[in-house]
This record gives structure tokens, sequence and C-alpha cells, in this order.
């Protein structure tokens, strides 16, 4: 049985981190997947699973319409925090 802390579906840094590890990138930017809230990633376990996507040029996690939901410095690959 999966924890949250071993669940890939929640949303966190890490888990971005541990998805984009093992997918392919098109164009710079990889597709991820998380449990979902009201169309947003979720920190919790939900019934709901949706695409994402990931750039890192800009550390953002945008919707299907590719709609800014969250800014990452951590995951940004030009922020000096993720040096």
């Amino acid at each position: 049985m999966e924890t949250p802390e071993t669940d890939v579906h929640v949303y966190s840094v890490d888990n971005v981190r541990a998805q984009i590890g093992t997918a392919e990138s098109e164009t710079g930017v990889h597709s991820v997947r998380f449990y979902s809230e009201g169309g947003r990633p979720s920190r919790r376990k939900t019934d709901t699973v949706e695409d994402f996507f990931y750039y890192p040029s800009g550390g953002t996690i945008r919707d299907r319409e590719l709609n800014i939901l969250f800014y990452e410095p951590k995951l940004d690959k030009y922020h000096t925090s993720s040096r």
C-alpha cells in the first residue's frame, strides 16, 4: 500500500522530480500526473488523477489549457535555489 510519502501522484516538489526522472520530455516540457482537486494538483489523495505539464525553464506547473498553476523556485532550472 502506498502512503502519501511514497505515492508519486500526491503533489510535491519531490514527486515532480520523481516523475520527470522517468518521463520523456517533448520540446523541453514534461507531462506529469497528480491527484487533482478543482483542476489543480492536490497535496492529498483524491478520486481524480489528471495530466499537468512541468516547464523546467520557468519552474512552472501548468494545467491542460497551459494556465500557470504553480511557480516552484526549486524546480526552476535557472533559479539560484536549484543550483
